[in-house]
Formats: C-alpha cells, structure tokens, sequence
C-alpha cells in the first residue's frame, strides 16, 4: 500500500513537472528588434526640438483656480506661433485656460472618435539644476527642462503630428480631438471642464489617450529590454487623517495611551499586519504574460505558470520591487504628523495624514471601512479628509488598446509591450463619463534617470525620443480608424 500512495505521488509530481514546463515552452522565447523605426529628415527632427525648447521656455507652473493666468494664455500664444495650422483649420475652444482642439473628419468611418491629451502646466522647478529648468537649452541631443517628459514632450508630440498631417492635406475618416488642461498637477477643473463641454455637445468617444506608461528601460527585474507600459487604469488616491485625542497633561507625569502612543502603536499595526488584500487583477497578470517571454529563467517559468506561483508571487513581489507590489493593493504611505509644541507638555490632540492609493479590488468606501475598524482598536478617530475612487479598467483586448499596441510594434520595434496599473493620478480618468476605452500611455522612449526626472530635477528629454513621439501620434491618427476591430470595446470592472 504504501509503494502504491508512493508511486502515486511521483506520478502526481511529474504531472506537475511536465505542465510547468509545458505552459514554460509554450510562452517561448521572444526578443525584441535591435534596431528602431527609421527618423525623420535631419531638419524635421531639429523642427520638433525647437518647438519643445520654445514651449519649455515658457513658464506654465500650475495655478489654483482664480490666479494669473497669464503666463497660461502666453503660452497659449505660443502655440498659435508655432502651430498655424492646427489654429487655422481645428476649431479651438478655451475654458479657462484649458484647451480644446476639434478636427472633424470625413465621416467616411463609423468609429467613434480619438481623442489625444497632455496637459500644459508644470510642476515648480526646485533644487540644483545642471541646466536651467525654464531656459529649454538643447545640448547634444538633449532638450532640458521642466515639463519635458510631464507632459509638454507628448504636447509637442501630437501637436506636431497634426501640424504636419494637416499640410501633407490628411483629412481623417472621423473627428479627432486634442485637449490641454492647465491645472491637472494640482488636481484642477480643467480636464473635468472640457468633459462637460463635450458631454453638452453629445460627443462619445472612442479612445483617449492621455499620460501614464512610456517606452521605458528594464521597467521590472529581470528584463534587459525596453517595454512600452499602456495604462489600463490608475489608482485612486486620498489623504486620509488619523486623529488621537486625550486630556493632555504635563510630560513629567505621563498617563498610559498618549495620543502619540496610540497612533504610534495603530502605524505599527498597519505596516507589519498590511490589512489590505492582495489580488492579481486583468491588468497585472496581462502585463506579467506579455513579460514572461522576454525575462529571463527562472523568473520566465514562474510567471508563465501563475496558476502554481500566484500564492508566492503575492508574498515576494511586494518586497523584490515596490512597484509591482503597489499593482497588487491598495497602498497606505504615513506622511506627516502633529503633537505638541512643546516637549514637555502631552498633547491633546495628535494626528498623522496618510496617503491612501485605492486599488479596483479594494475601493475607496471597502478600505475606509478597514481602516475605521483598525482606529477603533487603537481609539483614533480616522477622517477622510479629500481623494477619489480609482478609475473604471478598460480592456487589453478592446481595439483602442490593439490600436496602439500595433503603433507602438510598427514604432517602438526595440520594445515589447505591456498593459499595467498606473499608480499615480491624471486627468484622464473624467473622461470615462464620455468613452470607455481610457488608455494611459505617453510615446516617450526614457532611461531611469528621466524617469525619475518627472517632479525632480533636471528633467530632460532626446530629441530622438521626440521625433519617435511625433511618428506615433502621426501613425495613431491614420491608423486608429483603418484598423480592423479587436475583441471588445468595453472597460472591466
């Protein structure tokens, strides 16, 4: 009896064996091309690094809703300059500092509308630069300057774009759209303004495509190529207030369950139990099967058989990268605190504030609830103080996502492709009251020094990465209504 439970163990373990190495073969191997698309003419190419250097120039630093806009509506200006056609044959709608651009096309295509987006407005520029931040010197193929990568690069790209499919005289098959909002760093009713004026019109578009992913280097460990990262969706993204309260006191005499006792005790509490569920959603395991055949062994194997390493994956990838394992939960980062003034005196009132990034699986109300339960125990009072749900998932397999991806192969041939989570918050997400298929992708080729650019200092961008820019968006306007339809066109979730 016991050779038999033996043998049947061994039978079981090599059926085991021989699947993971059978999904392993299946996935294959694949490599990406060594060589990019061909550039456009020299001159061309030094076009495009003028106009991204004039719009870095000037100065477009967010400003809260009734401020001077008028470096805004400079650089508005600007834009007129630089792109005569687009002011000439595009409708132009300004709501308050935002812009709107409608290219209406032949009708000859039942599709829904593209619409291409960046927003104009910049962060502040602090810390030492090696080249002034609002200067957009151009040096050996560099373009610096603050907005470069967010998001006057993709700005200039797909206006470019336009600019020339309009004098080679392209007409689309049917209306393309191109909007800038001036306030989306500081959360802003730009992007929310332009959604409404749409919806007042009846528009309903087709794709919008907005900032998120980029051509990037090695975006996991493990891969040694570039892969182009296509937002299915963003996180939502709160502030979230932890109160503790007490009768307070003098130091010299201090009662059990301080205020700062007990937050520190709830902080605690938080960060070794992590009380948030940790789930493999459709846009990280979609991500980790376009992956699979370009990482190398054994990571190649266990992503190719998640059915067997999920249990595993869950545990370790939060601490291999914190990005991954940000794409699996929701996320709770404890950013500031207040007490006392004095060093000596208990507070009678202490709190910490900290930033809450919703995942589709555990929304902001389920999370809130979790959180409340946990202030309970430690008797902290836990206070909602502004943020917002994470956004609906649109579909890997719907054709606004198969659009790009084809543009991004015939462009980015160095790269792979991947849909992911977008961790951070943009102005795309209004624009799911209007159109179901809401990607997150900015045609950018970057290393990691500019990608961490992106808020920091000396942000920069190739001109190469430029002109690759203006060739996809380019490619995206003739291609996104001639291409044949994908499998879906609706969001998950």
């Amino acid at each position: 009896m016991g050779w038999i439970i033996l043998w049947a163990v061994l039978g079981l373990l090599l059926l085991l064996i021989a699947a993971i190495l059978v999904n392993t073969l299946r996935v294959g191997i694949k490599s990406v091309s060594p060589q990019g698309a061909p550039l456009p003419p020299e001159e061309r190419v030094a076009h495009y690094a003028e106009t991204l250097s004039r719009m870095l120039a000037q100065e477009t630093v967010t400003v809260a809703p009734g401020g001077d806009l008028s470096k805004i509506y400079a650089f508005h200006r600007l834009l007129e300059e630089l792109y005569p056609n687009i002011h000439r044959q595009l409708e132009r709608v300004e709501l308050d500092g935002a812009l709107l651009f409608h290219w209406r096309g032949s009708g000859r295509s039942d599709r829904l509308p593209l619409l291409l987006m960046s927003h104009m407005d910049v962060v502040p520029a602090e810390g030492a630069w090696s080249h002034p931040p609002f200067a957009g010197e151009v040096e050996e193929g560099i373009i610096w300057g603050r907005g470069a990568v967010d998001t006057k690069g993709s700005l200039c790209g797909f206006m470019n774009a336009v600019e020339e499919l309009l004098a080679e005289g392209y007409v689309p098959p049917q209306d393309v759209y191109l909007a800038s909002s001036c306030n989306e760093e500081i959360n802003g009713p730009g992007a929310p303004a332009t959604v409404d004026y749409l919806a007042a019109q009846g528009v309903k578009l087709g794709l919008v495509l907005d900032e998120g992913g980029a051509v990037a280097d090695s975006p996991l460990p493990g891969l040694d190529c570039k892969f182009a990262m296509i937002g299915l969706m963003e996180k939502g993204n709160a502030q979230v207030k932890f109160v503790a309260k007490s009768k307070g006191g003098h130091a010299s005499t201090p009662p059990r369950g301080t205020p700062l006792a007990r937050l520190a005790g709830m902080v605690n509490y938080i960060e070794k139990k992590n009380p948030f569920s940790v789930q493999f959603t459709p846009p990280v395991e979609g991500m980790f099967r376009e992956m699979a055949p370009y990482m190398s062994m054994p990571l190649r194997l266990v992503l190719a058989n998640l059915w067997l390493f999920k249990p595993l994956l869950k545990s370790v990838l939060p601490k291999f990268s914190a990005q991954a394992g940000a794409m699996l939960q929701t996320t709770c980062a404890f950013t500031m605190a207040a007490g006392s003034e004095a060093a000596n005196v208990i507070p009678q009132e202490a709190s910490i504030t900290a930033n809450l990034r919703f995942m589709s699986h555990e929304r902001k109300e389920a999370t809130m609830q979790k959180l409340r339960a946990i202030g309970e125990r430690f008797d902290v009072e836990v206070q909602l103080v502004s943020g917002w749900d994470c956004s609906g998932v649109s579909s890997a397999d719907s054709y606004g996502y198969q659009a790009v991806k084809a543009c991004v192969q015939k462009t980015f041939p160095e790269a792979g492709v991947a849909p992911y989570i977008m961790l951070q918050g943009s102005d795309s997400r209004h624009y799911e009251r209007i159109c179901d298929c809401v990607l997150r992708f900015a045609p950018l080729s970057i290393d990691k020094q500019q990608l961490g650019s992106i808020h920091g200092v000396d942000e920069n961008l190739s001109v190469e990465a430029l002109a690759k820019a203006v060739l996809f968006y380019k490619e995206l306007v003739q291609g996104y209504f001639s291409a044949a339809p994908a499998k879906s066109e609706h969001r998950q979730g």
